[in-house]
């Protein structure tokens, strides 16, 4: 298998590997009793915590997939396709930054109930996979940055 093809079928199967843990975390969530009204609702809260740990996993494996070498083939998709892979981890980790906000702060506000619950949920992954992927994009910009000026170039 040619190499430049593999790295496409990688990248994709990274960010459909991610996507389906936000679908996983969403029918999770769907899933949750509601806390009891008598009671501290302890593993209410914990089941909680892990849906949030889930979706924080799930945007960061969907955003870093997203910043993965675009390859070759008929899985070199994607409005980034050709540009490097540290701009496309900084731009998909903007676009998910930005998209995660307004989930957390616009349609979950608008929404109620288990629903509401969710969108806020995946928003919070999403938030949380765009600033590891900006954090990771500048950590490689500042290397590349100190290697170039280590070499002279």
């Amino acid at each position: 298998m040619d190499r430049s093809r593999l790295f496409a079928a990688l990248r994709a199967g990274v960010v459909a590997v991610g996507l389906a843990g936000f679908v996983a975390v969403a029918a999770f969530v769907f899933d949750l009793p509601p806390p009891p009204e008598t009671g501290d609702g302890v593993p209410s809260g914990f089941a909680f915590a892990f849906a949030l740990l889930g979706t924080a996993v799930a945007g960061v494996v969907t955003v870093v997939g997203y910043g993965l070498p675009a390859g070759g083939g008929r899985l070199r998709v994607g409005p980034l396709a050709d540009r490097s892979s540290t701009y496309r981890l900084v731009a998909g980790g903007a676009a998910a930054g930005v998209f995660g906000v307004a989930l957390m702060f616009g349609i979950a506000f608008l929404t109620s109930g288990t629903v509401s619950v969710a969108v806020w949920v995946v928003g919070v992954g999403l938030l949380v996979g765009g600033l590891v992927a900006l954090a990771l994009g500048g950590l490689a910009v500042g290397v590349r940055l100190v290697a170039d000026a280590v070499t002279g170039e």
